[in-house]
């Protein structure tokens, strides 16, 4: 004998209004987390780099001795592009002062770069490489590196070296524009 108290379920209604509702909620709450894991990734890179500044400015006053960070693809050399730290980086010692790594000076680390949605370009071709004195001061004047997110420009953040070697990070360049990523 068939009794209605016996079923147990949901009815079609029922099934079809709570996928109708659960398909909205999802459909606004991917762009948002899309844009957190943007923003994540722009931190990440740039703490990782600045990591690296650090270790740069601390080596070169520990050692007495030049340490430059250059962008390099295989861990070896200095790549000659400044629109290639994205591809990764070493920081090595610089004995012969030339902000090239010759196979007889020691590399103190090297990032592999991994991430294809991040682009880092530092502020000119003639500020390729960033060198630090043995007095913990950066070489030249004012130095920007641009953390430029491929997906949304909103996110792109700036790091800017100071001469004295003090690196900063913000959401605009020095002069106050916005990140220009192109």
């Amino acid at each position: 004998e068939f009794r209605s108290s016996d079923t147990t379920g949901f009815t079609l209604v029922e099934l079809i209004t709570t996928l109708s509702i659960s398909s909205m909620l999802m459909t606004a709450a991917v762009p948002g987390f899309q844009s957190l894991i943007e923003r994540n990734r722009i931190a990440a890179s740039v703490n990782l780099f600045l990591s690296h500044l650090y270790q740069a400015r601390s080596e070169a006053v520990k050692r007495e001795q030049y340490v430059t960070l250059c962008p390099s693809s295989n861990g070896e050399s200095c790549i000659a592009n400044h629109t290639q730290w994205a591809q990764g980086y070493i920081l090595f010692v610089d004995s012969n002062k030339n902000r090239q790594r010759e196979s007889d000076e020691y590399i103190i680390s090297y990032y592999q770069g991994e991430d294809d949605k991040i682009n880092i370009y530092s502020s000119s071709n003639y500020r390729r490489v960033i060198t630090y004195y043995p007095t913990g001061r950066a070489w030249g004047f004012n130095t920007t590196i641009r953390f430029c997110a491929k997906l949304d420009e909103k996110h792109n953040r700036v790091l800017i070296i100071a001469s004295t070697g003090r690196p900063r990070t913000s959401n605009r360049m020095p002069n106050g524009r916005k990140i220009a990523c192109n």
